[in-house]
């Protein structure tokens, strides 16, 4: 009995000391994590301290107004690729009401983005005859820029961009014509934005283009009425704009623009323009207005009006609008143009849309029918966050006095028909967002 109980006495003495070494063991373990981590950590918190004095270096040091500021490097992204930018982030003690209003995104000092957009045509049908290119801006214009924002006040702060347009398949710089050459010619203004709406000056976005567009399913891109020219959705940019947007409520919001002439003895020539929006929900509606005096064209005053719609039904979402122009030239017969598209957008797979799209144009009570009618589609993919892949196909009908044809809506070139021909046109194209 006394050698059973030494027997079991030596078994729990040995279990006791092999515990006490496995915890001796996995206690050194732990200890040589930590060690590691401490390690780590301190790496980092040298490179912080590095960044943050390379970005103090790069920039003036800000005066503050109630809260001193701090200096951070942040990234920042046009389509998901991270992108050193500077940043200015408000104090701790700073309340999230006195920083901005909930709609103001983050202010970044400065923010490098673009956009390639390539793609291969194809066109038959006219009696001048087919052609194949390689082309730039298939369904959106290729570009590069810069913008930012910072922060003035509680609720107001400073932002500005510029933006200029190339030709991917030459290199050349875009929306460039006339001996005019331009640096950032598809955007260049500065602007302030707060609670009581957004304010910008320079060179921007007609309120009236845009708001045609946004019921264009194609969005202004190839084979889209309009912009082939059946549907005119006015000048795209206008230089020495003035541009106001107020800030939305219930769904309403409105956009006013006053681009000056700038010509000596010729104060009446400027171009006005103000847009409605209405969205709720699923449905949107839109109207707008331009009044352009001798700008874009210096021969004419140009009146354009736009209604438009727009409602989604589960994966479908339907669109269009009509549109009226008044062209009053200075010598010469005025005259009227009026037009009407219709369009969808089908969500088919989880990263598939097939766009559809018809649209035709006429001139009133015209001598010789100029009417034009287009059909098209297409099928956008998106690959990921940063690239995209489309194919189109746009077929356009004229009568005798119309010669419309499909093209990109930034294309350096063009297919060329004569008045009455039957034209198409294929696109296989990519976008890549940077």
């Amino acid at each position: 009995m006394l050698k059973t109980r030494l027997f079991l006495s030596a078994i729990f003495a040995l279990f006791l000391m092999s515990t006490e070494a496995f915890a001796a063991s996995e206690l050194q373990q732990m200890r040589t994590a930590l060690g590691d981590m401490q390690k780590l950590l301190q790496q980092q918190q040298v490179r912080i301290e590095q960044l943050e004095k390379q970005a103090s270096e790069r920039l003036p040091t800000p005066v503050p107004a109630v809260a001193p500021a701090t200096l951070s490097v942040v990234a920042v992204s046009a389509a998901a690729t991270p992108i050193a930018a500077l940043s200015v982030t408000p104090a701790v003690n700073s309340s999230p009401a006195e920083m901005r209003p909930t709609s103001l995104p983050p202010s970044s000092l400065l923010t490098f983005y673009g956009k390639l957009d390539l793609f291969a045509e194809a066109n038959w049908g006219g009696s001048q005859g087919n052609r194949l290119a390689m082309e730039s801006g298939g369904m959106n214009g290729s570009r590069v820029g810069i913008k930012g924002a910072s922060d003035l006040t509680g609720n107001l702060r400073f932002l500005y961009q510029l933006e200029a347009g190339y030709f991917g398949n030459n290199g050349r710089i875009g929306q460039s014509g006339g001996g005019n050459t331009r640096l950032f010619g598809r955007q260049a203004y500065i602007g302030f934005e707060g609670s009581l709406g957004k304010l910008t000056l320079g060179r921007q976005y007609s309120p009236y283009f845009l708001e045609t567009i946004r019921f264009d399913s194609f969005e202004n891109g190839y084979g889209s009425p309009t912009n082939d020219g059946n549907v005119k959705p006015g000048p795209t940019r206008y230089d020495n704009a003035v541009v106001y947007t107020a800030p939305k409520y219930r769904g309403l919001t409105g956009t006013g623009m006053v681009a000056l002439g700038g010509k000596t003895g010729e104060t009446e020539q400027n171009a006005y323009s103000l847009s409605l929006n209405y969205t709720e929900g699923p449905l949107g509606l839109g109207v707008s207005y331009l009044n352009d005096s001798h700008i874009a064209y210096t021969t004419q005053r140009t009146r354009y009006a736009f209604a438009g719609g727009s409602y989604q039904v589960g994966k479908v979402k339907i669109m269009g609008g009509v549109a009226g122009v008044n062209i009053s030239p200075d010598q010469g017969i005025a005259s009227e143009w009026r037009s009407w598209f219709i369009g969808s957008r089908i969500d088919v797979t989880s990263s598939g849309q097939l766009w559809l799209n018809y649209g035709e144009g006429h001139t009133r009570d015209a001598p010789v029918s100029d009417r034009g009618q287009v059909y098209a589609a297409a099928w956008m993919e998106t690959i990921n966050l940063q690239t995209k892949a489309y194919l189109a196909y746009s077929r356009h009908l004229n009568d005798p006095a119309a010669a419309f044809a499909p093209s990109g809506t930034g294309s350096y070139d063009y297919y060329t028909v004569s008045p009455g021909d039957t034209a198409n046109g294929l696109a296989l194209g990519v976008q890549y967002n940077f």
